[in-house]
């Protein structure tokens, strides 16, 4: 005879997914001998009514022979059950692995958008560095372009500067003389 053994409440929040798959082996396997025994006991059973002539012992015979049916299609209900529970879990641990490749995926990619804005902000300053550099250099050509008009408009104005500068001395002398 087989005791149920319920476990207390609290102690089931505290199991982890392994403690559970572990538990969950180990009933599987007593399911399966309890099955085994069982219908070892149900073909014993079936045997007997075929030896025994129609009575009251071959009543009790076919009565725990559906006892005996109804108690296997439980524990293969059972059994059925808890295969559904390992593969819910083996599920559940594929999806969980998959979850966190996609937060390591997700890692990375936040990771590889920092450094992307990184270098966009330094190349970006280098171009500001680079068009101030532009602008300067535009001025200061121009600079050197109005400075070059100023020194042609000087020698086109110098020598007749000093001609006139020259007649001035001449005639001042030829007063003073």
């Amino acid at each position: 005879m087989s005791i149920m053994v319920y476990p207390r409440e609290d102690r089931l929040e505290k199991l982890s997914q392994e403690e559970i798959i572990s538990s969950t082996k180990l009933v599987i396997q007593g399911l399966e001998a309890l099955k085994s025994e069982h219908n070892s006991i149900l073909h014993s059973l079936l045997e007997t009514i075929r030896c025994l002539k129609k009575d009251e012992e071959a009543n009790l015979v076919h009565e725990k022979s559906s006892l005996l049916r109804k108690s296997v299609e439980m524990i293969e209900l059972g059994l059925g059950e808890a295969q559904v529970m390992m593969a819910l879990s083996a599920h559940l641990n594929a999806v969980e692995s998959e979850k966190q490749k996609l937060r390591a995926q997700v890692r990375r990619l936040c990771q590889e958008n920092q450094w992307l804005r990184d270098e966009l902000a330094g190349t970006q300053q280098k171009l500001q560095k680079s068009e101030q550099s532009v602008a300067q250099l535009e001025e200061e050509k121009k600079h050197l372009e109005f400075m070059n008009q100023l020194k042609k408009y000087d020698e086109d104005v110098s020598p007749t500067v000093s001609y006139d500068f020259d007649l001035s001395i001449n005639v001042q002398e030829r007063i003073d003389g």
